[in-house]
């Protein structure tokens, strides 16, 4: 059970990692397709509480375990965005400092 969440939270680190540090589309539709893979061996690979909401909603989650997989893809897009900050890369920056900062 608890490989389920950590799956959650290993596919939104990778993908969340590529978002910050990477400009490429392409790149990023990889890291999905990566994150997607990598969660769903042990998870559903959501890697987004929306999808993880409308799991929910539609009745395929209990509250409880709703909860866990949003509290693991927070989990992990946090720990991405303390990596790239930890990396140096300018695209982590805090949306205060400006596009041209």
């Amino acid at each position: 059970m608890f490989n389920e969440y950590l799956a959650e939270a290993a596919g939104s680190f990778i993908f969340f990692t590529i978002i910050l540090t990477k400009e490429d589309a392409t790149m990023i539709a990889v890291a999905l397709l990566i994150g997607i893979l990598i969660a769903s061996v042990a998870s559903q690979g959501h890697l987004n509480p929306a999808v993880t909401g409308m799991a929910y909603v539609q009745g395929k989650f209990t509250g409880e375990k709703a909860l866990a997989y949003i509290g693991s893809q927070v989990v992990g897009a946090l720990a991405a965005v303390q990596w790239a900050k930890y990396m140096g890369n300018k695209a982590a920056r805090p949306a205060t400092e400006g596009i041209n900062a």
